[in-house]
């Protein structure tokens, strides 16, 4: 059998349609890969002359025509057949630094064809001295010519909108692409048509500079994202070679919300989202970053997920919590100003970083049935802390703790559970978690020999409280104004003897059993209405009284009362007006 080598044949047609459709988010694209070309070619030339001043020229044509020139190394003729024609294929030399270019993989300039039918090309190496104009077409041909004008060292491409995207080349939609990905580029980029000529990029961005001050920095971040900020540090990394400033957010922010940021490879766009760049936990922040050495994606849209990404994102966070760490020292009010509002972030840097836990946790606010207290107020006011991980439990527990003497505090937020859990390894003092069962549990229990009326009572309750899934207790609680107290069911997981047992645990043979409590309807033996209660022998007044008990206690903690719910209650209040008017009545016929 012969083997036989094939060459994969590319369709152009088809490669354009996936840039335009796949690999760039919009047609506008070709601006920052023109840009990107000439920024490169720059690079190359200074390279070989590090005096060498570049620019770029970008000319909008009475005809509806736009060249983009740069006086860059420009293309030999050997560079042009190997480098656009040859998809994939960068144009990057080998003999110069890779890591001064933007771009790497030889696709950029067919995103002008996304634009444009034709492709004019023409560049004068700085190498061989020649002049060449290439001509590419969207059906996959092209030409190349040998011009024998002097001109000077460089690199011009013209192109010539299709009809549908005429309004790209408009001076005013232009100018805003071009200073979208241009405006931080470090050599001049100036824009003309018949009447004006203006420089659209600034060379020093004030975010670039190490020693600007904040004053500055904010003002800058003001223009920028239109809004204000309650502070703005400047940031450098190792990893990744990033400078630029963070801004920190003077409102809340959703942990899911997606923020606007500026991202910078090379001081060209790259985008509005992080890039991953920040760290999970930080969205109170926005940021404009400049990147030098990490790599890009193939659209050059985001950054390449690697470990050296990892790393500078590793290092941004840690300025972030110095940052931060340096505010509680310095400036405790502005510290106090962001804690107002991003305390959920700042709890967790500080769930996830033992250092700044030791530093945050007093100052951060926890929400209790006493109300909302620092954590250096629970702990020096508190000998037993109680907490409930669940919303639902607080709700039920806030009310009798309190009667109790005793501070829960909601650990239902993010992050709360795990930073009491720290407290109790941090801190001399004792933080259990609770449920609604356990506030119930420590009630004082009636005694049934002294008073044995009180368990007829509850077994009267139960009878009449079974159809709704409510068992009766009663019980001694405070405040004794407060009759009734309902406490919805939990799940309790339950061990079992053998759980330890690794492979019991891996054939799922004994699994924790999870049991659920049943609803109680606890009354209160302190108070007068049910003490009379358990006297009361009518049978349509006890039932009407309990059941009015049931309703409002529902009510008070909270719970949806359903239709039958409210039925229940209006009838059984119904029936002892009713009563109540007849007894009134008949006491009235009697005299």
């Amino acid at each position: 059998m012969e083997n036989k080598n094939h060459l994969f044949q590319v369709n152009l047609k088809g490669m354009i349609s996936l840039l335009s459709e796949h690999i760039y988010s919009n047609p506008n694209t070709f601006v920052r890969e023109l840009l990107q070309n000439g920024i490169d070619a720059i690079t190359a030339f200074r390279s070989l002359d590090e005096n060498f001043v570049g620019n770029i020229e970008v000319i909008l044509h009475s005809d509806g025509t736009m060249s983009f020139t740069d006086n860059g190394i420009g293309l030999t003729e050997n560079d042009i057949h190997q480098v656009l024609t040859v998809i994939g294929e960068s144009s990057k030399r080998d003999s110069f630094s890779s890591a001064d270019f933007i771009g790497r993989f030889g696709i950029g300039l067919l995103s002008c064809f996304v634009v444009s039918n034709d492709i004019i090309f023409e560049t004068r190496s700085a190498i061989t001295k020649e002049t060449i104009r290439w001509c590419g077409k969207a059906d996959g041909t092209y030409e190349t010519i040998t011009l024998n004008d002097e001109r000077p060292i460089g690199t011009k491409v013209i192109l010539k909108p299709k009809s549908e995207w005429k309004h790209l080349f408009e001076y005013e939609t232009f100018k805003r692409n071009l200073t979208y990905y241009g405006k931080a580029l470090p050599y001049p980029i100036f824009l003309s048509n018949e009447t004006e000529r203006e420089q659209i990029n600034e060379q020093n961005p004030v975010w670039l500079n190490p020693n600007a001050n904040k004053e500055d920095l904010l003002k800058y971040g003001r223009d920028e994202f239109q809004s204000s900020f309650l502070d703005a540090f400047p940031i450098k990394t190792n990893a990744g070679k990033i400078t630029g400033v963070i801004y920190i957010l003077p409102y809340r922010t959703q942990f899911s919300g997606k923020l606007t940021h500026k991202i910078y490879l090379k001081r060209m766009l790259l985008g509005e989202d992080d890039c991953n760049l920040l760290p999970s936990w930080a969205f109170f922040v926005k940021c404009i970053l400049n990147v030098e050495n990490l790599s890009s994606t193939a659209s050059r849209e985001s950054l390449v997920n690697n470990e050296e990404l990892r790393e500078a994102s590793k290092e941004i966070g840690t300025a972030l919590k110095n940052h931060l760490k340096g505010l509680l020292h310095s400036n405790i009010d502005l510290f106090n100003k962001i804690l107002d509002i991003h305390y959920l972030y700042i709890k967790a840097i500080a769930a996830e970083d033992n250092e700044l836990f030791s530093l945050f946790m007093d100052t951060l606010p926890f929400e209790t049935n006493k109300g909302t207290r620092n954590f250096k107020s629970i702990r020096n006011n508190e000998t037993h802390i109680y907490y409930t991980p669940l919303l639902d439990d607080f709700k039920q527990i806030r009310r009798i703790a309190s009667s109790q003497g005793m501070l829960v505090i909601n650990a239902a937020y993010t992050f709360d559970e795990a930073l009491l859990k720290k407290a109790t390894r941090q801190f001399d003092i004792k933080i259990e978690k609770i449920s609604p069962s356990f506030i119930l549990n420590s009630f004082k229990e009636v005694s049934y020999t002294q008073h044995p009326e009180y368990r007829s009572f509850e077994e009267r309750c139960n009878v009449l409280l079974k159809p709704m899934g409510v068992i009766c207790k009663l019980k001694y609680f405070t405040p004794a104004d407060t009759p009734v107290i309902f406490v919805a069911s939990e799940k309790i997981a339950q061990d079992t003897s053998n759980a330890n047992n690794p492979l019991n645990a891996v054939l799922g043979a004994f699994k924790p059993k999870v049991q659920k409590t049943t609803p109680t309807l606890c009354m209160n033996a302190n108070n007068e209405l049910i003490l009379k209660l358990t006297e009361i022998n009518d049978v349509v007044v006890f039932e009407s009284i309990v059941n009015i008990l049931y309703i409002q206690s529902l009510l008070l903690g909270k719970y949806p009362v359903n239709d039958d719910g409210m039925n229940l209650f209006n009838e059984s209040l119904y029936r002892l007006i009713v009563m109540g008017m007849q007894d009134f009545l008949g006491l009235i016929n009697k005299n």
